[in-house]
């Protein structure tokens, strides 16, 4: 069952991405992001009732999984959006899912771990990925290359998250209670950095925007049920690289789904393998 559920959370990113950048043509990020972890939010604390005890709801070490919150998703899907908005979903994507890279890089130098020989491989593949994504001139439509910037801070925000949700689980032992605290953390500072930044002025939603967006809420939300279905059923080791496929699955779709949107060339293929092979190399690395 972990293998379905994890090719389902894979499938179920790659689909929201599409739509969140079908969204974004008359919506911005900010709106996007506040939709999506809004939406999971909801879900996620409707959940908590029937597989969390009430006691375990006012443990002290919930504070670290708001502040995990903040980082990812608050920060890192925000700028994931970003991301999407500015150089589009086939480049974006590879390098936000490049996360793990800088999860393991925390991991050393805050949890005690160690890099082996295929840490270094994958990150070399990674940073090699991330290179050719941001070279040459886009297929379609007008990008800067300091843009990409924006996926790499999301993909940092990530690694630091999920560092910190580590950390929190050791004392904390409700995966589904870590994940409605981080959730909601993050749509409360989407909530406040709407507000920070223009208000109502800089909500910006039609009706078209508004049934592509919401509909990427739904979806994403069901991914994020799908990895913890998947981990509950089987381990990490199996159920993180067969989830950070998604971006294959993302360029497949792009290529259908985006074509008036976005082209395909043979650089950003390229790039976007090297940067998923490389990422699944360090999520298997023991």
């Amino acid at each position: 069952m972990e293998i379905y559920f994890s090719f389902q959370a894979a499938l179920c990113f790659s689909v929201a991405h599409i739509l969140i950048r079908r969204g974004l043509v008359e919506s911005n990020a900010m709106t996007g992001a506040f939709i999506s972890l809004s939406m999971t939010a909801a879900v996620l604390w409707c959940l908590v009732p029937f597989f969390v005890p009430l006691s375990a709801l006012w443990t002290p070490w919930i504070g670290i999984f708001l502040v995990a919150g903040i980082f990812a998703p608050g920060i890192g899907r925000t700028l994931s959006y970003v991301g999407i908005e500015k150089i589009g979903v086939a480049r974006s994507v590879p390098i936000v899912n490049s996360s793990p890279i800088f999860a393991s890089v925390f991991a050393v130098f805050f949890l005690g771990e160690t890099w082996v020989l295929q840490n270094i491989l994958g990150t070399l593949l990674v940073i090699s990925g991330v290179i050719t994504l941001s070279l040459g001139k886009p297929a379609k439509g007008e990008w800067r290359k300091i843009d990409v910037i924006f996926p790499i801070i999301g993909a940092v925000a990530f690694g630091a998250s999920a560092n910190l949700r580590k950390a929190g689980l050791a004392f904390v032992p409700f995966p589904i209670l870590a994940a409605a605290a981080t959730a909601a953390a993050a749509a409360l500072f989407s909530f406040i950095l709407i507000r920070v930044r223009g208000g109502t002025a800089n909500f910006r939603l039609t009706p078209k925007s508004a049934r592509w967006l919401f509909s990427a809420g739904a979806i994403n939300t069901a991914a994020t049920l799908s990895v913890f279905y998947a981990l509950s059923y089987g381990k990490v080791v199996i159920v993180e690289p067969l989830v950070s496929f998604n971006p294959v699955i993302t360029l497949t779709l792009t290529a259908i789904f985006l074509r008036d949107l976005e082209a395909l060339n043979l650089r950003v293929i390229a790039g976007a393998l090297l940067t998923v092979t490389g990422t699944i190399l360090v999520v298997t690395a023991k």
